[in-house]
């Protein structure tokens, strides 16, 4: 099923620069989920390659964040070509609880397929411990691959895929789901 706005709580997605680190900065989890998704701050420092960083947006209001690592088929064996990764996902902790992570979620493939045209899927770990976090990705549409990921830094990581639309079928659904940030033309 491929989200639109309305069915997803009014998410859209915010495609930021280094310089829109003000924009989610306030954004936190709790300081038990650092180990599973790391902080905006740890972020914003880490200056990788081949990542773009999203806010995750209600409204107006950020409350999320996540970065596509482009070269996820490259550093990871489940990954196949044509895989986008999905890193460092997180949902503030004010606004955990109300079906954001998830809202989110459904919406991100048609979002992804239309902003990453040759993309066929995207991928992600997910620590064993954190049945809230599975859970999330398989109401959404993610299916877990049944491999397991050893190399995550709490421990063993399901390894989870959704399959993108097509670029096409994503194009009507998506208009309004990612914007650029304020500092696009600076990057």
């Amino acid at each position: 099923m491929v989200a639109t706005v309305t069915e997803t709580q009014n998410i859209t997605f915010l495609r930021l620069t280094r310089a829109d680190h003000d924009l989610v900065r306030h954004i936190a989890v709790a300081p038990e989920q650092i180990v599973y998704c790391g902080t905006v701050d740890m972020a914003f420092a880490s200056d990788e390659a081949g990542i773009d960083l999203y806010a995750i947006r209600q409204g107006a209001t950020c409350v999320g964040f996540f970065k596509i690592d482009l070269k996820y088929p490259q550093t990871h064996a489940f990954a196949r070509a044509g895989d986008l990764g999905v890193r460092a996902l997180m949902i503030d902790h004010q606004h955990q609880g109300k079906g954001l992570g998830t809202a989110a979620l459904r919406a991100l493939p048609a979002a992804l397929a239309g902003c990453y045209r040759d993309a066929k899927a995207v991928v992600l770990t997910v620590n064993l411990r954190n049945q809230i976090a599975v859970r999330s990705y398989l109401n959404a549409g993610f299916h877990d691959t049944g491999e397991l990921f050893e190399g995550g830094l709490a421990g063993p990581q399901h390894v989870m895929r959704c399959n993108l639309p097509a670029p096409d079928d994503a194009a009507p659904h998506r208009a309004d789901l990612i914007a650029t940030g304020p500092h696009a033309d600076a990057s």
